[in-house]
């Protein structure tokens, strides 16, 4: 009996839980940003803590080469029916709608940076499509914009 519910706790906490370990709540606190602007990246970066997780070969937190934050929208709606279209074959969705963003790139420092002293010089883009992995009907993942 106890490994059955055991089991059950370990299902369903799998069935919560993205295959990457992101979640809504994670996807938004890296990637949404109502208003912001190309010179806030470095600040919004250090004070969020956003940064590249460890590896097997970088066993240490580093700085992200690029960030991407989306200024305003319904990003939501990218995962509900009709808000986005199949992208590539691993299970992205690219938005139909199309989003203002601000692309925070890594500038090189030497010595390298680490976290959080990391510098970003920020570039504006607008009419973006997203393209995200949706779960549970939330995105979850942030792969990219064109």
């Amino acid at each position: 009996m106890k490994i059955s519910i055991f089991a059950g706790v370990l299902l369903i906490s799998a069935a919560v839980l993205s295959v990457d370990g992101q979640s809504w709540a994670k996807f938004e606190h890296k990637h949404i940003n109502a208003g912001m602007t190309v010179v806030q990246c470095t600040q919004v970066i250090k004070d969020r803590k956003i940064v590249t997780p460890p590896t097997q070969v970088n066993p240490s937190n580093s700085c992200k080469s690029l960030n991407t934050f989306i200024i305003k929208g319904d990003v939501k709606a990218i995962c509900a029916v009709g808000g986005g279209d199949p992208y590539g074959t691993n299970g992205m969705t690219i938005s139909k709608a199309t989003f203002p963003i601000v692309d925070c790139n890594l500038v090189k420092q030497n010595p390298p940076a680490v976290p959080y002293n990391c510098q970003y010089k920020g570039v504006a883009r607008n009419n973006r499509r997203i393209i995200v992995r949706c779960e549970h009907g939330l995105p979850v993942h942030l792969h990219g914009s064109q």
